[in-house]
């Protein structure tokens, strides 16, 4: 699915739009607001910065949602953006992600939002979505001290990129209960809660990984 690229800053779109190609992401219209796009297919993600957080902004994504219902949204907002309205906004968009994340952490909400989750906001959640995994801040450890080890890291490294339990055992050669035992493992160590979490976490603290070689 094309990834749909607005902001009024001509900069950041052409940022965004680097960053989604060069992760291999098909990249559709590109244009300053969200009523200049066109009707986009469902299920079509939209990558949208705006460092308004008032009434205006919020109508324009109530426009936004009747009118193109189906798309999926992404809304980075700017860093002054306080966390009341970001809760606010975080009702019309799929993920809200604050400007001050790394280019990781926004392809990590885009593949979340492409394979048909919510990020939602701790505050935000209600009864209706309490099933639905819940992007939280990072455990304040640091990179060091997490007590993951290489093992650990390369699999939490490969929940960045999408990857199954089952791809990650063809990959690394090991069968498929022993990553869901490292998995466990490694949601102890840092926090997370579900899968989401922990790829979110692996794409903000940890370093580029190799797979190892399959054993023979």
């Amino acid at each position: 699915m094309p990834v749909h690229i607005v902001g009024e800053s001509r900069l950041l779109r052409d940022m965004f739009l680097n960053i989604c190609e060069a992760h291999d992401y098909e990249t559709g219209g590109c244009c300053s607001s969200l009523a200049e796009l066109p009707p986009l297919p469902a299920r079509d993600l939209v990558l949208f910065y705006s460092h308004c957080t008032g009434a205006a902004l919020e109508a324009e994504l109530r426009s936004f949602r009747a009118r193109k219902g189906g798309a999926h949204l992404i809304l980075v907002t700017g860093d002054d953006c306080p966390p009341d309205a970001q809760v606010r906004l975080s009702t019309y968009a799929e993920a809200v992600i604050p400007e001050r994340q790394s280019a990781d952490a926004l392809i990590a909400a885009l593949q979340v939002v492409q394979n048909g989750y919510r990020i939602v906001l701790p505050e935000a959640a209600d009864a209706a979505e309490a099933a639905l995994p819940a992007v939280v801040p990072c455990p304040p450890d640091g990179r060091a001290g997490h007590g993951l080890s290489d093992r650990e890291q390369l699999i939490l490294a490969k929940l960045t990129e999408g990857a199954t339990n089952k791809s990650i055992a063809n990959e690394l050669g090991i069968c498929e209960a022993t990553v869901k035992v490292h998995l466990r493992t490694c949601f102890r160590k840092i926090g997370a809660k579900n899968r989401t979490q922990a790829a979110l976490w692996a794409s903000e603290r940890l370093p580029p990984q190799t797979a190892a070689p399959r054993p023979h």
